[in-house]
């Protein structure tokens, strides 16, 4: 069975970016990748949020998923582009489970924060990897917004880099039945 990761850094107070969506508060650090290479081999199959998805080409000249399978969730694209193909909210839920249940594959949800609800509300993260940096914004687009749903979660790995950075690693909690 495949599984979906939430792979994100966040600001110490909770943030992905700022509320205009910008993330230049992110270190891009030459000298520490966090484990992104090693994680993004592991990966098969990326989806994004449409901003997301669009803030991309704002940030680099070469598209970094070329090489995945990639989806961009979107209420006003259809179709494909040289990079993507668009679903609709409505269509996550059938393509995750096939994707992840059918055809082993690694998903990485990589935001932004209405896709990352939309997957944490319909439980279909099974791991999160969060690296806390250690910077105040003050105020943004928080990583986690309100929502009904409460779900217990294993700690499986901690990291601190000499930066300041923090990796936690969660898993899903085995429900006992």
């Amino acid at each position: 069975m495949g599984k979906v990761t939430l792979y994100i850094a966040q600001s110490a107070d909770g943030y992905i970016a700022r509320e205009d969506g910008s993330i230049d508060w992110l270190r891009d650090s030459a000298d520490e990748d966090y484990g992104y290479e090693k994680f993004i081999n592991t990966v098969d199959t990326v989806f994004l949020g449409r901003k997301t998805y669009d803030h991309i080409f704002e940030l680099t000249e070469e598209f970094p998923y070329r090489m995945k399978d990639v989806y961009v969730v979107s209420n006003t694209r259809e179709g494909h582009d040289d990079y993507a193909t668009y679903l609709q909210p409505e269509q996550i839920l059938p393509l995750v489970n096939m994707l992840k249940n059918e055809q082993n594959k690694t998903i990485w949800v990589v935001g932004g924060a209405n896709l990352i609800h939309y997957f944490i509300s319909a439980e279909l993260i099974d791991e999160f990897q969060i690296f806390i940096q250690p910077t105040l914004i003050g105020k943004g687009i928080p990583l986690f917004k309100k929502n009904d749903l409460e779900e217990e979660l294993q700690l499986t790995e901690t990291k601190a880099y000499q930066d300041g950075m923090l990796a936690i690693t969660y898993q899903k909690k085995e429900q006992k039945h």
